[in-house]
């Protein structure tokens, strides 16, 4: 799990960008700093005359945020054993007690790794105007 989240964070770190033009399609990582016309500086395409797309950014931090998300959600066992039917819930905590400490310690991990990330904090003070 570890290594697949450093995956997702090297995808990120990566940053490519990709042209949203369905035709062109150019991917690079470096920022087009050409102005043309009401375009922010970097997002023009570097194909500019024969494409009229935008660059954008090709895994987002809301996209890697996502992914952290969805490791924990996976490996939540109480969920897991919440979800699961009263009649057959003894038989998959015995079975989930044989891998529970395992997958607590990759739901840690995985965890530890989204809280670090600031994507999912909110600052209050940005939200209240006084």
């Amino acid at each position: 799990v570890k290594r697949q989240v450093d995956g997702f964070i090297s995808t990120y770190y990566k940053g490519l960008l990709t042209c949203d033009d369905e035709t062109c399609k150019h991917t690079t990582r470096s920022l087009n700093l050409r102005l043309i016309g009401d375009a922010e500086r970097g997002t023009v395409c570097p194909e500019y005359p024969r494409c009229n797309g935008r660059l954008v950014r090709k895994y987002s931090e809301a996209d890697l945020y996502r992914q952290l998300t969805y490791f924990c959600h996976v490996l939540d066992t109480v969920r897991c054993i919440d979800k699961v039917d009263n009649t057959i819930r003894p038989q998959v905590e015995r079975e989930l007690a044989r891998v529970r400490p395992m997958v607590e310690t990759a739901a840690s991990t995985v965890q530890r790794i989204q809280n670090r990330c600031a994507f999912g904090w909110v600052q209050m003070m940005e939200l209240i105007i006084i």
